[in-house]
């Protein structure tokens, strides 16, 4: 009997079988398998590779965000695109930044290309790091880009390494400098209002009327007349010496929490300031209030006459609200001062905003302190339209003539039913004269005498802002990038007609707050749903998979 190689024969009743060799063909299928797994990997390392490197050059993103954060906006490249002569960036970075400024490094170089691409040319930006050589250290800090100290962990140990952030732009024989980029949330607000102010022939004066006990500038209002100096010229207003009018170059004049009453002859210029065409923004409490003592008084200044005449007046009283921020109060518990947190009805969290309003359509949330509300009314001898800009909520209650504000008199909700009042109010249109008919007064400097001049009765198309509150504007109760001072920022924009920076600066003010009316449960329950979500929800996917 002969037998094949690699056969085996099984004898059974004399039958025979041949069994086939199943052991050496399973191997040469794994063999195979394994070969065009490789392969397959290494076609897609390579694409990997190959859309990275693309990736460099030429890159997009997917902007989810509500306000389109992350895409530059239409304001920035029309800027760009208008540019006349060569505008150069020099950012001064250091190579190989730990994290979290690495990723900051990628954003500013991403935002850079784009700027360059809306520029026609006209934009180029280089990445140097000043360790490089001493004469680029040194040049660093001629622009005025210092050196920070960030905490860097490398072989197991904690150092602290000397890096540069710094951005300098120079356009023509003048330059602007971004001394250190640290945060990219407002990235855009940045270069764009640098780009601005480094392009512009000359920067729009605002002025600010001194005098009537209003905050200081330089101590009170340091943090905005700081963010508006940016932007714009910030000079003091003085309607108590001389017989001066207030200066034709001005072109906003901003009267921020007047204490004392007005004279006629300060309501006057500011009258004819209008009549000329200019704008004013009016940031007025007519209760002066102090939380720590629980001490509120009105406040009279005689120009509710006059404000009539333009179509509005803040209201004699002030404006509570079961939707409101938190403060601290200390309180004495047997021999122990004890500080509690307690809601404050005398400062609203407003959180009602016209969407239709440049000023305020972004805006998710501002605080209000003692606020008044303001009216509006049919003006005589003008043709202008209102546009409310934010109200109350519908828990509100409206105190007139006597306050109480004692942060421990806790108020039952059932208080709160007076309707939304509204807080604030931007006017357009053309104005009458309040002094029409009458002759010009008598300067309020006793030394001065009254000018020969003829009394302007209309004005050209110009604008207001009205707000019943003025503390918002002052440092104590502003923060640097808090949601006042945009609000604050966006009215002078407004006024001057600068919409390019009042839509870039918005949507950075994103805040999401949640009711303050749910229950304590509810709040465990989004907090752990925020902390334990993500997690768990990649969890299940790779289980899935």
């Amino acid at each position: 009997m002969r037998f094949r190689a690699g056969a085996a024969i099984k004898r059974r009743t004399g039958e025979t079988t041949r069994i086939k060799p199943k052991t050496k063909n399973f191997t040469m299928k794994k063999n195979t398998w394994s070969v065009a797994s490789v392969s397959t990997l290494l076609v897609m390392i390579a694409i990997i590779i190959v859309v990275n490197l693309i990736g460099l050059r030429l890159f997009a993103r997917a902007d989810l965000t509500d306000n389109k954060i992350y895409t530059l906006s239409d304001a920035s490249k029309r800027l760009v695109s208008n540019l006349e002569d060569r505008l150069t960036v020099k950012a001064y970075f250091t190579r190989d930044l730990p994290p979290p400024y690495n990723a900051n490094a990628r954003y500013v170089n991403d935002a850079l290309e784009d700027y360059r691409s809306y520029s026609n040319g006209h934009f180029h930006f280089e990445f140097i790091d000043p360790a490089d050589e001493e004469a680029l250290e040194k040049e660093a800090q001629q622009y005025r880009v210092q050196p920070a100290q960030v905490n860097v962990v490398e072989k197991d140990n904690l150092q602290v390494k000397k890096v540069y952030m710094g951005l300098v732009l120079i356009y023509g024989d003048k330059h602007e400098t971004i001394p250190i980029i640290q945060n990219v949330d407002n990235f855009e607000y940045e270069m764009t209002s640098t780009i601005k102010r480094l392009t512009a022939e000359k920067l729009p004066k605002i002025g600010f009327l001194g005098n009537f006990n209003t905050p200081d500038l330089g101590q009170e209002m340091r943090n905005a007349t700081t963010a508006l100096s940016r932007f714009y010229e910030v000079v003091p207003v003085n309607t108590m010496t001389g017989s001066e009018l207030i200066p034709d170059d001005i072109d906003v004049l901003c009267i921020v929490q007047p204490e004392t009453p007005f004279d006629d002859w300060t309501k006057f210029c500011i009258d004819q300031f209008i009549m000329r065409g200019g704008k004013v923004g009016w940031f007025m409490n007519k209760v002066n209030a102090d939380a720590s003592s629980s001490v509120a008084t009105g406040i009279h200044l005689n120009i509710d006459d006059m404000t009539r005449k333009f179509g509005f007046s803040v209201a004699d009283n002030l404006v509570t609200d079961a939707h409101a921020s938190m403060i601290n109060v200390q309180s004495q518990q047997g021999f122990f001062m004890v500080r509690n947190l307690v809601r404050y009805p005398a400062f609203p969290e407003i959180r009602t905003f016209n969407p239709e309003s440049q000023i305020v359509k972004d805006l998710q949330a501002v605080a209000m302190f003692f606020p008044s509300s303001v009216d509006t009314l049919t003006p005589v001898g003008g043709s202008v339209s209102f546009k409310p800009l934010m109200f109350s909520s519908d828990k509100s209650k409206v105190q007139r003539n006597s306050y109480d504000i004692n942060p421990m008199n806790r108020a039952d909700a059932s208080v709160f039913i007076d309707p939304p009042q509204m807080l604030g109010v931007s006017i357009e249109g053309t104005f009458g004269s309040f002094f029409e008919g009458k002759s010009v007064p008598a300067p309020a400097d006793s030394n001065a005498m009254a000018p020969s001049i003829g009394i302007l009765t209309s004005s050209p198309e110009t604008r207001m802002v009205v707000f019943g509150e003025g503390n918002f504007v002052q440092d104590q109760y502003m923060q640097g990038g808090s949601s006042n001072l945009i609000l604050f920022l966006n009215s002078i924009d407004w006024l001057s007609q600068d919409s390019d920076l009042l839509t870039i600066r918005s949507r950075e003010a994103a805040i999401r707050p949640l009711d303050p009316d749910i229950s304590d449960q509810t709040k465990q329950t989004v907090k752990l749903a925020n902390l334990l979500g993500p997690p768990v929800l990649i969890l299940l996917f790779g289980a899935y998979r």
